[in-house]
């Protein structure tokens, strides 16, 4: 997992969730912070592993399977590291979360085609189509999962948890 520590420690990547952390002072609904982008990451793994996917993943990324992990982990840990400059600007930030991770990556010692999967399922982890990557599935449900909407006092406020009821079935 040295690749997911060079994320960690990368200091632009430091610096974008200060950014978040910034912009969402005073915010009363979920931040998105490492504990959410850890979060996201184990459980999109645990996802993976409790479905059985580990190798149809690894496949499909055209990735030996023991790259599954670091791979799945970049995911979690950079979906929303865009958030920041989506405040400032009313801009997708998942589009603007895959841009920023590009770099993050290639810093981190990913490959171009692993760039490309992680990107994508970053892209896609909103769940806005029908057509998602395996990985973009389960980041995009482990998403959701990942948040204490039933004991949240914003409850009420929350469009997510309004529009969603966050259904725990999968």
């Amino acid at each position: 997992m040295n690749r997911v520590m060079a994320i960690l420690e990368n200091p632009l990547y430091n610096d974008y969730i200060q950014r978040i952390d910034f912009k969402e002072k005073g915010r009363p609904f979920c931040r998105h912070n490492l504990d959410h982008f850890l979060s996201t990451a184990r459980i999109s793994y645990i996802l993976l592993l409790e479905n059985d996917e580990i190798d149809m993943l690894a496949c499909r990324a055209g990735i030996p399977r023991e790259k599954v992990k670091e791979l799945v982990y970049a995911a979690g840990l950079l979906h929303d590291i865009g958030r920041w400059k989506a405040y400032e600007t009313g801009e997708d930030h998942a589009r603007l979360s895959a841009r920023y991770a590009k770099e993050i990556l290639q810093e981190s010692g990913y490959t171009s085609r692993e760039i490309e999967v992680i990107c994508q399922a970053i892209m896609e982890h909103r769940g806005k189509s029908k057509h998602l990557s395996l990985l973009g599935e389960r980041l995009h449900q482990a998403d959701s999962f990942s948040r204490s909407c039933y004991q949240c006092s914003a409850q009420n406020e929350c469009y997510k948890f309004n529009r969603d009821k966050y259904r725990l079935e999968y």
